[in-house]
């Protein structure tokens, strides 16, 4: 009686290998390891912040990395088993579409191996295998970049309601004068604001302009920003106007000014007149934590409240989520894939 030969000892380096050229076969076992393997990297990466107390943005990346280098491979051996089960190759772009990728991927799964022999030079399945590379370098990008929605009007004229921003992920240096995004507990939404003073320095407020340790930010006036009275954004906003309560449609105008802080960063700020918060007591910044304020002074929730009455407190670096850099995308309405409201002039702008 013949014997069988002996089975190849598996190897994963050698399996991942063979998904980088998608016209061989992979059978449903392999299929479903690789797929249990991405899953669980993935639960990783979302249940972290739940599971390990000081979870942080290095622990994310370090298990999305992985994610991302298994995109490829994991997209070449979906094609090998669409060639395995004798499928076509063209049914590898269904993994781009939510729903169906999750049907798609049962469905190779639980069909067994095919007999039939297939051709293997397929320009579907190198296409295919293209766009998972770039799938894969969209999702290395996501490792240092993300982007928020502007939902609030405390950082205009620099940012208004309707804008995605991209932001640098942290771990990044923060100095006076940055715009960063941050989490506020309790919300789900980001808030922007502009940092002003330092762990280990003084501030206070006096007129709406900061002043840390005893120097004074310099002002300078920059005429008006002028913009219709109405609805702003995903949250339907309404603005603050310098010029009093106006009518719907209706110029709602603030005067603009140059606002310079001691090291010399410049940038715009809004003031709509007299208002409560332009006074602030001097307080101490502790070390690791930040103090931020909007660049509309009397439309900000900002250092100057603490987070008992919405504002946000001194915020630590713990918060931040990283530093503000361009506008990708802006919509005046409620929806954002509603074109009527789109802001073509906004996209692209660097945030300073």
């Amino acid at each position: 009686m013949a014997r069988r030969p002996m089975a190849e000892p598996f190897s994963p380096t050698g399996f991942l290998g063979r998904g980088l050229d998608p016209t061989g076969r992979t059978t449903p076992v392999g299929f479903a390891a690789l797929l249990l393997v991405m899953g669980a990297l993935w639960v990783v990466g979302r249940l972290g912040p739940v599971w390990v107390e000081g979870w942080s943005r290095w622990h994310e990346a370090l298990a999305a990395i992985p994610l991302a280098a298994l995109l490829v491979p994991g997209t070449g051996h979906a094609l090998r088993r669409l060639n395995d089960s004798g499928r076509p190759g063209w049914w590898a772009w269904a993994l781009l579409v939510p729903w169906l990728r999750w049907a798609l991927l049962l469905a190779l799964l639980v069909t067994p191996s095919s007999q039939r022999r297939r051709r293997t030079d397929s320009g579907w399945r190198l296409l295919g295998l293209g766009v998972a590379g770039v799938a894969a370098l969209v999702l290395a990008g996501s490792l240092i970049w993300t982007t928020a929605e502007v939902a609030e009007q405390g950082m205009k004229p620099a940012l208004v309601p309707g804008d995605r921003v991209l932001v640098r992920r942290a771990p990044v240096t923060v100095g006076r004068g940055d715009v960063i995004a941050f989490r506020v507990e309790g919300e789900a939404a980001p808030r922007v604001a502009r940092v002003v003073a330092l762990g280990g320095e003084r501030v206070a407020v006096e007129g709406g302009v900061p002043v840390i340790d005893g120097a004074r930010a310099a002002l300078a006036e920059d005429g008006l920003f002028a913009e219709v009275f109405g609805p702003q954004g995903p949250a339907g906003v309404m603005p603050v106007c310098g010029n009093g309560p106006v009518g719907l449609g209706a110029d709602c105008l603030t005067h603009r000014f140059l606002e310079t802080l001691p090291e010399g960063t410049t940038y715009a700020v809004l003031d709509a007149g007299t208002r409560p918060l332009d006074a602030g007591l001097e307080v101490e910044v502790p070390r690791g934590r930040f103090y931020v304020l909007g660049d509309h002074r009397d439309a900000a929730r900002d250092s100057r409240l603490s987070p008992a009455v919405g504002g946000t407190g001194f915020v630590s670096e713990g918060q931040v989520i990283g530093r503000v850099d361009m506008v990708v995308a802006s919509a005046e309405g409620r929806h954002w894939w509603d074109p009527r409201g789109w802001r073509p002039g906004r996209i692209g702008g660097i945030v300073r």
